[in-house]
């Protein structure tokens, strides 16, 4: 492995285990990091973080994990946050695959189980140093790329993010303008979250208005148009001068009061057609205004695509839960002696 020097990288640790700390940060002092700040929470990370700017963050997602997934996408995704692109490392005692997922999907860019070795944390930064994923950036989520295939449907960029950890261990720091690479990062972050927030919105509002349109209106496509304030509100704190954001930002709160308005008429059970109509021309209106270069046609036909694999994947939920529903009430009973039942064989 190469020799890296880790005496100029900024580490944080946070842990709820006080024994757990002292034993993190001797194992990072021995690989040669010499500031590593420690936290005994996240709550307590997340103030001190709001201000620093760590190259690596060893996270305890045992103990709050709650509170520990909210940091990690907070971090990755406030347009605030000094340094997005900071290595995320989760630590646990219990790797189960649901904690793998979740960690995944909050942006962490690894999970290390403890006990933990130097060695062990050596090979993890070596692979962060020389094989990090590269960012995806949705209305949602801004982190390592998730997928391991290739993306159905409209292909989005992905961002070969500052990767500090790597800059100051291979002795690269001095010799190049982090400032002005976070700052091209993030402007691409910033584009990249104004077009898939007004797609996301869009994708919302087509998925809610057949259900809206039932009398009385349908739980989920209540739940679904309830998600678009929360994505207008990103949206309009991304807004700056390159998007001309008076005509957008406009577009961005007439739709947000619309759909406020139409969850209200939705919960008393009556919405008006003209109604919904209007919000699906405000949602195309709204794409067109942030992404002006690409066909307004080719975002519909996005979208649409969406909807459609959106309502396939939850028919074919549905109907595995009724087929196991209708197997368990069924049991073993009408099989006659030594015959497989009609399921297992099919399978």
């Amino acid at each position: 492995m190469p020799d890296y020097d880790f005496s100029l990288v900024d580490a944080a640790i946070i842990d709820t285990q006080h024994n757990t700390l002292r034993v993190l940060r001797e194992v990072l002092s021995r690989l040669g990091l010499k500031r590593a700040e420690t936290y005994n929470s996240a709550r307590d990370a997340a103030r001190a973080l709001a201000e620093a700017t760590p190259d690596l963050i060893l996270l305890d997602a045992d103990g709050e994990e709650a509170e520990a997934l909210r940091l990690v996408r907070n971090l990755r995704n406030e347009p605030d946050t000094r340094n997005p692109y900071a290595c995320i490392v989760a630590t646990t005692w219990q790797p189960t695959p649901l904690l793998l997922t979740r960690v995944t999907n909050a942006g962490a860019d690894d999970l290390l189980v403890k006990p933990v070795s130097p060695k062990q944390v050596q090979d993890r930064l070596a692979t962060l140093i020389e094989n990090r994923k590269k960012f995806v950036v949705t209305a949602d989520y801004t982190g390592p790329d998730r997928r391991k295939s290739p993306r159905d449907g409209a292909q989005v960029p992905l961002l070969d993010a500052p990767n500090t950890l790597r800059l100051k261990a291979t002795n690269r720091w001095a010799h190049l303008n982090a400032r002005q690479l976070m700052a091209e990062a993030n402007g691409f972050v910033n584009e990249q979250k104004l077009m898939r927030a007004s797609v996301q919105v869009s994708f919302l509002i087509e998925f809610a208005v057949p259900g809206l349109s039932a009398r009385p209106p349908e739980r989920m496509a209540v739940e679904h148009l309830a998600r678009v304030p929360g994505f207008l509100d990103d949206l309009l704190r991304r807004l700056d001068d390159s998007h001309e954001p008076a005509p957008v930002e406009t577009t961005a709160k007439s739709l947000k009061l619309l759909a406020e308005r139409l969850r209200a008429q939705a919960e008393s059970g009556a919405v008006a057609a003209e109604e919904l109509e209007r919000a699906r021309s405000l949602a195309r209106e709204l794409m067109q205004g942030v992404d002006r270069g690409r066909p307004l046609e080719a975002m519909t036909a996005e979208v649409a695509t969406a909807v459609a694999g959106y309502r396939a994947r939850l028919e074919q939920i549905a109907q595995a839960k009724a087929e196991a529903a209708r197997v368990a009430v069924a049991g073993p009973a009408g099989q006659g002696a030594g015959e497989a039942p009609k399921e297992a064989a099919a399978e």
